[in-house]
């Protein structure tokens, strides 16, 4: 009897031995994967970033990708509403945007192209400070290629802009081809922030702490 039970614990010593085994060889898995993997998100800065400063943050290790971003102070008005904003100046063709709708084909002139979130509409407030109505926010949404939107500039500079997509990702903010940004714009359009792809989750994650002590807001 006495035997058997030894054997018994023997068994049990080797399943749980066998777990473990299979756990850890989980777990170094799962971090090897973790180390293969790309992670996006966006830095944003109080202050415009010089080209000395970029390629300081290009020297962070794990980083592959930059994608500087500018923006442009703006007052718009739509109809009786209007909303103060930052336009966002991106590469349409690398930036992360996730598309509820877009019209298939626009030109890039002098009237601003812009890239609307999907609850964009909601920061327009009217003359009283009332914000439009939900009802008003949908018309908009389904009606967005045909909307008039007017950008003022501090300078009083006022052109006007079209529609041309609504994004689901991101859902907040508005934005224009970087390219087109710098020849309306000029100088008014700041870099002052970007997109970091790094490799490796380790990396990120220092990387967001290196970035974060040096002023940056990481999202």
């Amino acid at each position: 009897m006495e035997m058997k039970k030894r054997n018994i614990y023997k068994d049990i010593v080797f399943l749980a031995l066998g777990l473990l085994m299979v756990l850890w060889t989980a777990q170094g898995v799962e971090f090897w994967k973790q180390q293969q993997e790309t992670f996006t998100f966006h830095i944003q800065s109080q202050t415009e970033l010089t080209e000395s400063v970029t390629e300081e943050l290009e020297k962070i290790a794990g980083l592959y990708e930059f994608m500087p971003t500018a923006v442009c102070s703006m007052t718009l008005k739509l109809e009786e509403y209007t909303m103060e904003a930052q336009i966002t100046g991106i590469d349409l063709k690398s930036y992360p945007l996730n598309f509820n709708c877009v019209q298939e084909k626009f030109e890039r002139g002098s009237a601003p192209v812009l890239f609307f979130g999907r609850d964009t509409f909601q920061s327009f407030t009217d003359i009283n400070g009332n914000m439009p109505g939900q009802s008003q926010i949908s018309e908009w949404s389904e009606s967005y290629q045909e909307l008039e939107v007017y950008l003022t500039q501090e300078s009083g500079q006022e052109l006007r802009g079209r529609i041309c997509g609504i994004l689901e990702e991101p859902s907040a903010g508005i934005y224009m081809d970087g390219e087109q940004m710098r020849e309306v714009y000029g100088k008014s359009a700041k870099i002052t922030g970007g997109v970091v792809k790094i490799k490796g989750k380790q990396k990120m994650e220092h990387a967001a702490e290196i970035l974060k002590d040096s002023g940056f807001a990481v999202e």
